[in-house]
């Protein structure tokens, strides 16, 4: 008999790819999954199937970015869910980001029959993500409210799988190392792939995902405007989207659109000469990401602009696959990105490095593997 995976998530799952990519390589493993979805803006299919893996969603509706007074309705999604993978009767219960961790506990403590196994997936650094708030009086407590939860979740999983490698120290500070499988979300490369020509066309910078981070893209949007030979394209949702689009209307040279399916993704790549994941680096978790975009980027052999002083900095600049920046510093963002343009040859050189660590094994294929290889020791 195939075991049950439940798994809980804090949207609405219409357009999440890790989880997306997660629930279908456990199904193309044998195992069922089902993930609980919480659509806050309830406007989403309530049941839906999607390569061999159902999708539920839950309420109750709720705004995006309401921090701590948002607690109460969250209490209520992580009691809903529960309640709902109690029915379902799970063999392993999978939380993607710590949001869901008290859903998943509150499973594994009141079953009935034998205890289900617990799955943290850490997508990054939550406590110091943008999703909690991080100033003032009100960021203390938020912040001291995720740690204690961390303290919680950490010893009661049977396995913390990580997105990013740069966190691997914060685990093991809190004796969590043992636990940890390394997944990243790495690209598809059935589905990413180079171009084969690049028809005529400006100089094209590509930002695909969340827009969460709005100073940066505010950023490339005015970078555009000023160099008439360049174009951006933006695709994706966010709590930003609506200022981004406001901000970009005046631009036609940037083309701004809103949240796609994944299959839609490889495509876009397409249009690109370069990809764009230039965030705030004051973010602890902005410091440690590895970006599903710079991955994906370098699966297409396109050159990255990242931000300076962070770990995905580092890492751009070693192995010699993009530029990474200030992100403060609108100068040295036009001076990327002339560079790029400007220099073909060079650019090019940044792509093929960076397919090159792909096919070395920075792909889907052999996270999955990891991930798969996980599920199958519980």
């Amino acid at each position: 008999m195939s075991k049950r995976v439940v798994m809980f998530l804090t949207n609405d799952a219409v357009s999440d790819p890790r989880v997306e990519k997660e629930a279908r390589a456990l199904v193309e493993a044998g195992f069922e999954a089902t993930v609980l979805a919480w659509d806050r803006a309830g406007k989403a299919a309530p049941i839906e199937e999607r390569d061999g893996f159902t999708i539920e969603r839950l309420g109750p509706r709720a705004p995006y970015g309401g921090g701590v007074k948002s607690l109460p309705l969250f209490r209520e999604f992580w009691r809903t869910a529960a309640d709902r993978a109690a029915e379902i009767g799970p063999d392993i219960v999978h939380c993607h980001d710590m949001d869901t961790a008290p859903a998943g506990m509150r499973v594994v403590k009141h079953a009935t029959g034998g205890r289900p196994k617990l799955v943290l997936d850490m997508h990054e650094l939550y406590r110091d993500s943008k999703m909690v708030p991080q100033r003032g009086a009100i960021g203390v407590v938020a912040r001291a409210i995720v740690r204690m939860l961390e303290r919680r979740a950490f010893p009661a999983a049977d396995v913390i799988l990580v997105a990013n490698p740069g966190t691997l120290g914060y685990y093991d500070a809190l004796g969590a190392g043992d636990k940890v499988v390394l997944v990243e979300n790495a690209p598809d490369t059935r589905l990413f792939a180079p171009s084969a020509q690049r028809p005529e066309r400006p100089f094209t910078v590509g930002y695909f995902g969340q827009k969460r981070y709005l100073e940066g893209l505010l950023a490339l949007i005015e970078a555009i405007r000023v160099h008439s030979d360049m174009a951006a394209i933006l695709a994706g949702g966010g709590t930003a989207a609506e200022e981004i689009a406001c901000a970009s209307a005046d631009v036609d040279r940037v083309e701004v659109s809103g949240r796609f399916d994944y299959a839609d993704l490889p495509a876009l790549y397409t249009r690109c000469d370069a990809v764009y994941a230039v965030y705030g680096a004051v973010l602890g978790n902005v410091r440690t990401l590895f970006p599903v975009k710079v991955m994906e980027a370098m699966a297409c052999a396109l050159p990255v602009v990242v931000s300076a002083g962070t770990w995905i900095g580092e890492y751009v600049e070693r192995e010699g696959i993009g530029l990474a920046i200030d992100g403060d510093d609108p100068v040295a963002l036009s001076a990327a990105l002339i560079r790029l343009k400007d220099e073909p040859s060079t650019a090019e050189e940044m792509g093929r490095r960076g397919l090159a660590i792909v096919e070395a094994g920075l792909s889907w294929q052999a996270a999955s593997a990891r991930l798969v290889e996980a599920y199958r020791a519980l």
